[in-house]
């Protein structure tokens, strides 16, 4: 928020130091960026009087010009510049000024005479004629009028004010205006602050202009005026000036009044010409898909139905809070202006400015938030200018279309509490005292302030905030740094982890150990990824929740599963030849099961790839993982998601619960991500791992007599599974103790019949009460092979 010194000077008195200012501002909550000065980039520069002007001996258009600039002795300068005379007075730049651009000025011999300074233009200066007139000029920029030598150049311009930079918070959209940070200025400076009230003009005909709003829940109030008989010329110098301190440029009186307003009471505003609205009725409503509104900057955009559109029965004029239409602009023909002062819902133009790709002051405004009586404020000293400019005749009454509550606010908070909140003394009237600096009407009631809120002040809060809030805005004026600083109190208890937190670190420090690296993925996918997992119709992963505002078409979901992010990771690691093959993720995905709420589960996800790495390396992680976890009864049975390999995939049970799945991802969703390499990945529930979960680990005894090795080789079909077979061993009817049964060999070919295979698995045999004999042995071997047997697995001849 530029603050131009002159400008706070009409609100309050200034007798500080710009040092003094600044840090009474901080104190209040408000950070100047940068104290600057009105004409920028200009130093050492002053009014020069040309005293005399001469042809220079060794050049056909350069003079040598005597020049006095207030230093007693006249100096030489060399100009080229054709307007130079005797007697005009012209700003002159001393050796060591510095003008715009990085230019420094030291003497100079030019064509054997030496320079002792430059005489300057309007454009070396960086003006322009609507900075000071002739500043356009080929040649020297001539001051008007009687002049002083030695006079400050800026000061002689009328362009010596300074200007605050001053940031604002987010809370504060009503210090976003001159009104609004010079009120609070005024605080600061404990001075009287002066508001000149607005002087209401009456209209002197009728008007047939009306509105309507068709969403009041985007546009709670839209307020009108009409002036007809407008006579559009250039504004005032005292408005152009203003204007041209807070950085905008001067177009003509009736714009120059909108953003003169806008920038007083920062509230945007703007004129339509009347002619150019058809029977003069202004619709507010949603655009239509496929609508097209030509904006003032001559370009054409598209609108859809979730924009909100300024509009008459046949056309759109304008893009609510973003920009006006150039079919109703303000031309040097128009003779009836409709001036518009509304307010719209700051969420709608922040997405349709998104949309565009196009944010104005105007819009920026509107999304930080505009409040309804300042609408109408707006709208009247709108009327007041034109009237005092003479620039046309108002007529008709004020159209106002408001469904906004615009009825004053009164609250009450505990002087008590706040004495709590800040750690302070102060009395109720010292409290009503501070909020009345600060333009907040208090009166006291007991140990209660009832406060009227000020319709601007739409930070300060109803209900329960309301105490924190007056207790911000008493800190702010009694002094932070007179509040005595204080430890912390309260309850204080004994930090642990929760069981779900210390599960995750073992499932992280599992993997670690394993050799993975942990990595992190957006929580957004797109339509094209789900297809690419060639998922069907009905599969959950399609369940996407779809995002309002995405970024984008490929970040428009919500992700239902971690393996693509996976394989985003892989692909980007064989690109870039990294040494990493191994990678975990524990993430969340969201399923829109719910009308109410869409689920969120939390999954651990691993990826494996490149050289070394296969099918088995990550079943074999994912064993240890349930292992050191304490999950028992694990298998793995045919299955899996479309995205993985048909022949190379599984699903990872722990008894009848199914956890998760593993596999090879399939090649044409490894295409998709250009994953070069064979990438394997598994996905576990983390909900389901809990549940599982053995917190605490059990110990047997070791075994006090020898254990036996021995294997065993069956043929069986095709289509028999290793682990079928490796359950019926486990569970085969013996009468000692059978562990640690492996698969160590599988054999096709040979003397093993075609569509057959050959499966080689290793055991150990023991007892707790004995040491085994030949016997035990014997019969055990046999019950395991007719247990095969009977489960379709003959012994390998």
């Amino acid at each position: 928020m530029k603050l131009p010194l002159k400008w706070l000077k009409e609100y309050t008195d200034y007798e500080v130091t710009h040092e003094e200012f600044v840090e009474k501002m901080m104190w209040r909550g408000f950070e100047t960026a940068a104290v600057l000065p009105e004409l920028a980039d200009v130093s050492g520069v002053v009014v020069g009087l040309v005293v005399n002007v001469e042809d220079h001996p060794d050049s056909d258009h350069l003079h040598v010009c005597t020049v006095g600039a207030g230093e007693g002795a006249l100096r030489t300068i060399v100009c080229g510049a054709p307007n130079v005379v005797p007697g005009m007075f012209a700003p002159v730049a001393l050796p060591g000024a510095k003008l715009p651009g990085g230019i420094e000025i030291t003497p100079t011999k030019m064509r054997g005479v030496l320079s002792e300074g430059m005489l300057c233009s309007g454009k070396e200066l960086g003006l322009t004629n609507a900075d000071y007139p002739g500043s356009e000029v080929d040649g020297l920029l001539a001051l008007v009028g009687e002049q002083t030598p030695g006079t400050p150049i800026a000061k002689a311009l009328d362009m010596d004010d300074v200007i605050f930079d001053i940031e604002l918070t987010p809370n504060r959209p009503d210090c976003n205006s001159i009104i609004g940070i010079c009120r609070e200025a005024a605080a600061a400076l404990n001075k009287p602050y002066r508001e000149k009230p607005i002087r209401q003009v009456a209209s002197s005909g009728h008007t047939d202009a009306k509105v309507t709003v068709e969403n009041p829940e985007l546009c709670p109030r839209y307020a009108a005026r009409v002036v007809t008989d407008i006579n559009i010329e250039p504004s005032p110098a005292w408005m152009q000036k203003k204007l041209r301190s807070v950085g905008l440029r001067a177009i003509n009186n009736i714009v120059d009044i909108t953003n003169l307003v806008m920038v007083e009471y920062g509230h945007p505003m703007h004129a339509f010409d009347l002619a150019c609205v058809s029977g003069g009725h202004i619709v507010v409503r949603n655009a239509i898909d496929g609508e097209k509104v030509r904006t003032l900057d001559s370009k054409e955009r598209n609108v859809d139905s979730q924009m909100l559109l300024i509009a008459d029965p046949t056309k759109g004029v304008g893009i609510a809070g973003v920009m006006g239409g150039e079919n109703s602009e303000i031309k040097p023909e128009t003779k009836e202006v409709l001036f518009e002062a509304a307010v719209f819902k700051p969420s709608n133009i922040r997405q349709t400015a998104r949309k565009l790709r196009h944010t104005t002051d105007a819009a920026a405004r509107f999304i930080k938030g505009v409040e309804p009586v300042t609408a109408m404020l707006a709208l009247d000293r709108a009327i007041e200018l034109v009237d005092e400019l003479k620039a046309g005749r108002v007529v008709g009454e004020t159209i106002d279309v408001c469904s906004a509550d615009v009825r004053d606010r009164e609250i009450d908070v505990s002087v008590e509490h706040i004495n709590r909140i800040l750690n302070t003394k102060i009395s109720a009237d010292e409290m009503a005292q501070m909020l009345l600096s600060l333009q907040i009407p208090t009166q006291v009631n007991g140990d209660l302030l009832h406060i009227h809120v000020p319709h601007y002040r739409v930070d300060i809060e109803s209900g329960l905030e309301a105490d924190w809030d007056i207790a911000e805005e008493i800190a702010r004026v009694y002094g932070y740094y007179n509040i005595k600083p204080t430890l912390m109190q309260g309850d204080t208890f004994q930090g642990r982890r929760t069981p779900e937190f210390v599960l995750e670190d073992t499932v992280k420090d599992t993997l670690v150990a394993l050799g993975a690296y942990e990595m992190y993925n957006y929580n957004f996918t797109g339509p094209a990824v789900l297809d690419a997992l060639l998922l069907g119709e009905k599969d959950e992963k399609r369940l996407a929740v779809k995002i309002l505002n995405p970024f984008g078409e490929d970040q428009s979901l919500m992700r239902t599963t971690l393996i693509p992010g996976m394989l985003r990771v892989a692909a980007t690691n064989l690109n870039r030849r990294t040494e990493q093959t191994r990678f975990f993720e524990v993430g969340n995905v969201h399923i829109d099961n719910n009308p109410t709420l869409a689920e969120e589960r939390k999954l651990v996800g691993l990826l494996f790839f490149g050289e070394g790495e296969d099918f088995y390396t990550l079943k074999g992680a994912v064993e240890e993982l349930l292992d050191q976890l304490g999950i028992s009864d694990v298998s793995f049975k045919r299955g899996g998601g479309e995205y993985l390999h048909p022949g190379r995939r599984a699903l990872v049970y722990s008894g009848e619960t199914l956890l998760g799945e593993l596999g090879e991802a399939h090649p044409d969703t490894a295409e998709f991500f250009d994953v070069s390499s064979r990438a394997y990945v598994a996905e576990l529930s983390f909900k389901l791992l809990f549940e599982l979960w053995g917190k605490t680990p059990t110990y047997e005894p070791l075994p006090r007599y020898p254990v036996v090795q021995r294997d065993v080789a069956v043929t069986a079909d095709e289509a028999v599974e290793a682990a079928a077979l490796k359950a019926v061993i486990e569970q085969a009817p013996l009468d000692v103790i059978i562990e640690q049964v492996e698969l160590f060999d599988v054999f096709r070919g040979g003397n093993v019949p075609e569509g057959k295979k050959s499966l080689a698995y290793s055991f150990t045999l023991r007892a707790n009460d004995r040491t085994l004999n030949d016997e035990d042995i014997t019969v055990a071997m046999q019950a395991v092979i007719d247990a095969l047997a009977k489960a379709g697995a003959v012994l390998r001849a």
